[in-house]
């Protein structure tokens, strides 16, 4: 799990404050993380717990933070993510209350599934929403798109992830208003069709491999078809720069956000194996 816990440049939603403050609150869960060292004593047990406190009133200094960030660039979902924040704040709290009645592996365990499930994934896709609300379209359209540290370590899976930036950057091309029509009817269709074939392949290979978590990750996949559906649906209705924003949303937080956290999950459990 330690190797989760590292701060990773993609993980920068632009703010520099906001981006600080997430370093430091990995940081700080390293510190936990680290301490359990075979033993299981009572004084490991103490440091644990000190570690676990400084975390809880960091991140509710960072999410004070980052709540009036939202607020001064009139962030149209502060509610939602206000409200995700206190969810958040509500689970360490139940951590820390449970504190005396676990071990240390306990502990751990629940430490890391709590950094990895909630908190790593509210940067990459909640915080990541906030990102692409402030930006202007012509600087959405200049970064987007691959970025090596999106690799796997596996060349097939790699390239197949390449190929739907691919597609999905060509909806940033501008045409002529009588052709957005045609544009967004075959990137939606190709988009759709290879993501498809995509998580066939992958799960084809997790099978092959006996992946303990095949059915975590179909489950994975079915969602991002889901959030699919919802997004062709709501074509109709969108401007050509409201298409292109939901898009980038579409690929840059549900797409990334699933190679960072699930795929690489897969390889890392192949280097383990062999």
């Amino acid at each position: 799990m330690q190797d989760n816990i590292i701060w990773k440049s993609e993980y920068n939603i632009g703010n520099l404050k906001i981006d600080m403050e997430h370093q430091k609150l990995f940081a700080v869960a390293r510190k936990a993380i680290n301490i359990n060292r075979l033993k299981n004593s009572e004084n490991e047990k103490q440091k644990l717990k000190e570690i676990i406190s400084e975390l809880f009133t960091y991140v509710g200094s960072h999410f004070h933070h980052e709540q009036e960030y939202m607020q001064s660039i009139d962030y149209p979902d502060y509610e939602n993510h206000k409200k995700l924040h206190k969810k958040m704040l509500a689970m360490l709290t139940t951590l820390i209350s449970k504190l005396n009645s676990l071990d240390i592996k306990e502990i751990e365990k629940k430490l890391s599934d709590f950094i990895e499930e909630y908190f790593v994934n509210h940067i990459i896709v909640e915080d990541k929403k906030i990102q692409l609300w402030g930006m202007s379209l012509e600087d959405l359209r200049k970064s987007f798109g691959w970025k090596d540290i999106y690799s796997v370590g596996d060349i097939r899976i790699d390239n197949e992830h390449k190929q739907l930036f691919d597609i999905a950057r060509e909806a940033f091309e501008v045409v002529d208003d009588n052709k957005r029509n045609e544009k967004i009817k075959t990137i939606i269709a190709d988009l759709y069709d290879y993501m498809k074939v995509h998580f066939q392949h992958e799960e084809d290979f997790m099978k092959k491999i006996n992946y303990p978590k095949l059915e975590e990750q179909q489950e994975s996949h079915q969602n991002i078809i889901n959030y699919m559906n919802e997004f062709v649906k709501k074509i109709a209705v969108l401007d050509i720069d409201s298409f292109e924003k939901e898009l980038a949303k579409l690929i840059d937080i549900t797409l990334v956000q699933h190679i960072l956290q699930e795929d690489r999950k897969i390889m890392y459990w192949v280097s383990k194996t062999n």
